[in-house]
């Protein structure tokens, strides 16, 4: 190392440390304050503090959920009334096609169907096949 001074060389030894050492340091701290951040998740417009907290269901959903639930017990309750009797038998949904629920009455025991029924729930007219 001609025409060079030894201790200018350690001074940018020594600053290229530093600098070093001061990222290391800014890094912990960094790496701190992000362990230390709550993370706050993305809100919907409009959306009340109960529907962020839950398993929220949207109303179009629920509205048809709803629909189709009430749909299906008001055949059953249907069938029910034309067959006469709730006693040792059950009532199962078996197809629908279109307006048109199909439903069997079965011996609660041996599970043979007893009876058929169509139910039009457009009309809420019930015949017995």
């Amino acid at each position: 190392m001609h025409g060079k001074d030894s201790n200018i060389i350690n001074e940018i030894d020594l600053n290229q440390t530093s600098q070093t050492n001061t990222s290391s340091e800014e890094n912990e701290t960094n790496t701190e304050n992000i362990e230390n951040e709550t993370v706050t998740p993305a809100i919907q417009p409009n959306a009340t503090e109960e529907e962020i907290n839950s398993d929220y269901v949207g109303t179009e959903e629920q509205a048809t959920t709803n629909n189709e639930q009430t749909e299906e017990e008001r055949v059953i309750e249907l069938v029910k009334g034309a067959y006469g009797t709730e006693q040792g038998v059950t009532f199962n949904i078996v197809n629908k096609d279109g307006n048109i629920y199909h439903v069997s009455v079965n011996d609660a025991n041996t599970t043979a169907v007893l009876a058929w029924y169509n139910v039009d729930i457009s009309t809420n007219t019930v015949t017995q096949q």
